[in-house]
């Protein structure tokens, strides 16, 4: 569920986030981390090409979801 602060007027957005281990990968090492919500749902994993796919995705969010409501 996505929610923001102050019943969607304050700044600071809340996305249900899960890890879990990724295929066959050690799991001290990467990790898959996802959202199941129908408007915030991705899924990508903890290593350098996923975290940056991961901020991307943030970004986006965020101006969707805090931004454009301003």
């Amino acid at each position: 569920m996505v929610k923001v602060s102050k019943n969607g007027q304050g700044k600071t957005l809340y996305i249900e986030i899960s890890l879990y281990p990724c295929g066959n990968a050690d799991p001290t090492k990467n990790l898959t981390i996802s959202c199941p919500d129908n408007d915030t749902q991705f899924k990508t994993t903890l290593s350098d090409h996923g975290l940056r796919k991961l901020r991307d995705m943030m970004l986006s969010f965020y101006a969707v979801h805090v931004l454009s409501k301003q």
